[in-house]
Formats: structure tokens, sequence, C-alpha cells
């Protein structure tokens, strides 16, 4: 086990050192600090703000997903406390501190809270590879989108699976380890099973609609308004989808290295120079980095978590089903 973390870690440094040097090959970072030194501070200090409060919108849709326990700043909160710990650590931990959280505000088991995690990030990653085909067909270019749609399909097809054939989808339960495992996978495919319903999966989407379409907004304003592009939408979507499938490459926490050579390679297909480039991917992520982090961290001080005791609860969580609804 202990040799299968250090490759990864291996792994993930790697890739994020080798993003990095591609990032900043041949920059001229004299001329970076100029061109970061042009933006607007008032544009940069809206960037600033507006970033954790693009987690409203994911909480309220995080209290739809828990029939409503919680009320949307509680849901903010967990947005925040799960995106500040991805930022710092390792292996999407944030996603099981986020569903920890949920457990105990909304009083539902954890097997309630991983579920509207999974609906949360299941959505999500659909609209991230319909913006990917979205980008691709504005640019005429492939993107590198064959990964992504496995992983969207597979998932699809399980849930046809378990909506037409529950007895078989249930049935796979039985090839995992440990009584614990499978008693926890049990719960969670039954509670799946029950919102396998067109209203829930429509209302959900819109939910995911909206929230993109903030994010969307929000790139706007950081490549429009603060680095100073022409108002087109092809540019603005297309650095955030391509930002974004950058977050999916196994890298350093918090996308470091990965999110910037994403967006010089974004912008180097509208023809901007990868001084400009560099910089504006640079500001865009910091920006975005360190306002949500330390909201999150705050959040994570004032819930009474501790990271030992996060990390604890993450590694007994398959043994743990939590208490019932």
């Amino acid at each position: 086990d202990s040799m299968k973390r250090c490759l990864s870690l291996v792994l993930r440094v790697g890739v994020a050192l080798g993003c990095l040097v591609y990032a900043v090959w041949g920059v001229d970072f004299s001329r970076l600090l100029a061109v970061a030194a042009s933006f607007p501070l008032w544009a940069v200090g809206l960037f600033a703000v507006l970033s954790p409060l693009s987690a409203v919108m994911p909480g309220l849709r995080l209290r739809f997903l828990v029939d409503g326990r919680i009320s949307g700043g509680t849901g903010l909160k967990a947005c925040l406390l799960g995106l500040s710990l991805n930022n710092i650590l390792p292996a999407r931990l944030g996603e099981m501190a986020k569903a920890l959280y949920l457990r105990r505000e909304a009083d539902i088991s954890l097997g309630r809270s991983l579920e509207a995690v999974f609906w949360e990030r299941f959505f999500d990653l659909n609209a991230l590879l319909a913006l990917g085909a979205v980008v691709a067909a504005l640019l005429g270019r492939g993107l590198v989108l064959f990964p992504l749609l496995a992983v969207v399909g597979g998932a699809w097809c399980f849930l046809v699976l378990l909506a037409r054939r529950p007895r078989t989808a249930h049935a796979l339960v039985r090839f995992l380890p440990g009584e614990g495992l499978r008693l926890f996978a049990a719960e969670m495919l039954e509670l799946l099973e029950a919102n396998l319903r067109a209203a829930f999966l429509l209302r959900l989407a819109l939910w995911t609609l909206a929230i993109w379409a903030g994010y969307t907004v929000l790139y706007g304003i950081g490549l429009c308004a603060m680095a100073g592009f022409a108002a087109d939408p092809a540019l603005v979507l297309t650095v955030f989808a391509v930002a974004t499938l950058g977050f999916a490459v196994p890298g350093a926490p918090g996308g470091m290295g990965v999110y910037e050579a994403a967006t010089v390679l974004a912008l180097g297909w509208f023809g901007v120079d990868k001084d400009r480039a560099f910089a504006v991917g640079l500001a865009l992520h910091m920006l975005q980095y360190l306002p949500v982090t330390v909201a999150g961290l705050w959040v994570l001080a004032a819930s009474g978590f501790s990271l030992r005791a996060l990390r604890r609860q993450a590694d007994e969580a398959p043994r743990d089903r939590g208490r019932p609804d």
C-alpha cells in the first residue's frame, strides 16, 4: 500500500513539474510581470471576491440533493470545505470531507451524503464533457475527451443497468472485499436506485446548467475585464473547458502547474503569446485558489473538524455505514 502511494505521489509530482516546465519554458519574466501589473485592480478584486461566491449555486444544489435538510449557507460551506481541501490535499479527500460535513449538518447517513456528492460530481463531469464537445466543434480541434467519455459513459451504463436490472447491479456487490464495504456499497446502490427518476435527473441537470453558466461568467470577467481580451465566447469557453479538463489530470493538489499549462495551451490557439498567456493563467489560478482555500480552511476551523480526524474517518468510511436517515 505504501509503495502504491509513493508511486502515485511520484506520478503526480512528475506530471505537475512537466506541465510547469511546458508553461514557463521561454517565458520572459520581466514582461510577465509587466502584463500582470497592467490588470485593473478593480477587476482583480472583483474576480477574487466572486471566486468563493461562485460556490453559492453549488451549495444550493447540495441543498436540493439532501432534500432540503441543510440551508443554502451550509451547502456553501460544504462546497468551500471540499474545494479548499482538494486544493491542499491529494486524492480528492475534499469530497470525502464534504460528505462527512453533510452527514453531520444534515443528520443523514454517510451513504446518503456520499450519494449527494456522487450526483454532484457526476453531473459536473457530464457538463464538462458537453462543454468540451462544444469547444471542439467551435475550434475544429480534437480535444482529449475519450477518457472522460469512457468514465461518463460507463457510469451511465451502470445506472441504466441499476434502473432496468437492479438485481444484476446489486449482485455485483458480492465481488467487493469485506463485509463492511459490501454493506456500504449496497446502501449506496439502494439510494442511487431510488433517485433514478426523470424528474430528479432533469432538476439536477438544470441546477448544473445554472452553475456552469455562472462559472462561464466568472471566466468571462477574468479573461475580458481583468486580462483585457475581447469578449469572444469561443475564447472564454475554450479556456474554461481546457483549464477544467486540466484538473482531471493527476497532478499536484490544486492543479498547480497543470492549470497554467492548460491555460497557456488554450490561449495559444488564439494567437496569445506565451508571456501573456502564462501571466493570465497564473493570475486566474491564484485568484481562485487563494480566496477559496482561505474560506474553506475557515469553515474547517469553525466546524471543529481536524485534518487528522478527517483522514481517519475517510479511511474508516467503507466500514462505517453511518447513522440511519
